[in-house]
C-alpha cells in the first residue's frame, strides 16, 4: 500500500505542479511549501491548504494537499471524500484542448486510487473497490494506457481488497490480471496463492509460491505464506520450518513474531 500511495503522489505532484505553475508563480510555490507541510506537520498543511483555498486561487492542487494533510493526520474517511470530490474539479469548464482534457483524465485515475486506498484505510470496503474500478476504467486514456506499473499496481491493490471483502475468485482475476502486467515481479504471485488457499485450491496455491520464490528466494512473506499452506495441508513439520526459517533469517522483523506466533499455535495443536 505504501508503494502505490508513493507512486500515485509522484504521478499526481506531476501532473498538479505544472496546473499550479500555469495559474501563477506564487500558486506553484505555494502548493510546493504545502506537500512538504504534509510529511512534517500534517495540521500544518490542512491550515496552510484552507488559507490557499480561501484565498481564491488553490482549486485542486491546494484540495490535493489538504487531502492529503488530512490522511497524514487519520483523519482518513474526510480525505477519501474529498479526493473524489477533486475527480469533479478536475474538469475544466469549456476547455476544448486535448492535451488539457487528456491530463485531466489521467490525473482521475490517480486521484481515485488514492481515495481507494483512503476508503481501505478507513474500513469501508465497498467505497475503495468502486474508487479502485474507476481508477482501472480511465486506464484506456492514451497517456495511462501502456502504463503497465499502473494497471499492476492498481490490479494487485484491488485484488487484496477483495480478499478482504471475502471475493477471492474475483481476487484471483485481479491477480491474474496484474501479473498478465508485470510477471516479473513475485508479489503477484504471493498474492495470488493465498487467494487460492482460500479457496482451498492447494496445488495452485503450491505453484504460485514456488513461481514467487523464485524471484524473491527466502522472501519472509512468501516463508510465512508457505507455512500458512503446509498447515492448511497437514503438514505440520514443513510448516514449523518455513516459519523457523524467517526466524533464524529476520529475527527482528513483525514476519519472525508472526512466525513465533503460529509455531506456538502449532505446538498447541500436536
Amino acid at each position: 500500500m505504501k508503494y502505490i500511495m508513493k507512486y500515485l503522489l509522484l504521478l499526481i505532484i506531476s501532473g498538479l505542479w505544472p496546473i499550479a505553475a500555469r495559474a501563477s508563480e506564487d500558486d506553484a510555490l505555494k502548493y510546493q511549501k504545502c506537500m512538504a507541510l504534509v510529511e512534517s506537520e500534517p495540521k500544518a498543511a490542512v491550515t496552510f491548504a484552507n488559507d490557499w483555498i480561501f484565498g481564491g486561487t488553490g482549486g485542486v492542487p491546494a484540495g490535493h494537499c489538504k487531502a492529503l494533510g488530512l490522511l497524514e493526520g487519520g483523519k482518513v474517511k474526510t480525505a477519501a471524500r474529498l479526493l473524489e470530490k477533486l475527480v469533479d474539479d478536475m474538469v475544466i469548464g469549456g476547455d476544448t484542448d486535448p492535451a488539457t482534457r487528456q491530463k485531466n483524465a489521467n490525473l482521475k485515475v490517480q486521484l481515485y486510487g488514492q481515495a481507494a486506498l483512503a476508503w481501505k484505510g478507513a474500513g469501508d470496503f465497498d467505497k475503495s473497490y468502486m474508487a479502485y474500478s474507476a481508477a482501472l476504467s480511465g486506464m484506456g486514456t492514451d497517456a495511462l494506457s501502456f502504463n503497465n506499473t499502473l494497471y499492476y499496481e492498481l490490479y494487485l491493490e484491488r485484488g487484496t481488497l477483495q480478499v478482504l471483502r471475502g471475493q477471492y475468485k474475483a481476487a484471483i482475476e485481479d491477480f491474474t490480471l496484474a501479473i498478465e502486467k508485470n510477471d516479473k515481479q513475485f508479489e503477484g504471485f504471493l498474492q495470488r496463492a493465498k487467494a487460492y488457499r482460500k479457496r482451498r485450491s492447494f496445488l495452485k496455491a503450491r505453484l504460485d509460491l514456488r513461481i514467487a520464490s523464485q524471484f524473491e528466494a527466502d522472501h519472509p512473506g512468501i516463508l510465512l505464506e508457505s507455512g500458512i499452506l503446509s498447515r492448511e495441508e497437514g503438514k505440520k513439520l514443513e510448516a514449523g520450518m518455513a516459519w523457523q526459517r524467517i526466524i533464524d533469517l529476520y529475527p527482528k522483523s513483525e514476519y519472525a513474531d508472526m512466525a513465533r506466533t503460529n509455531i506456538d499455535l502449532l505446538k498447541s495443536q500436536l
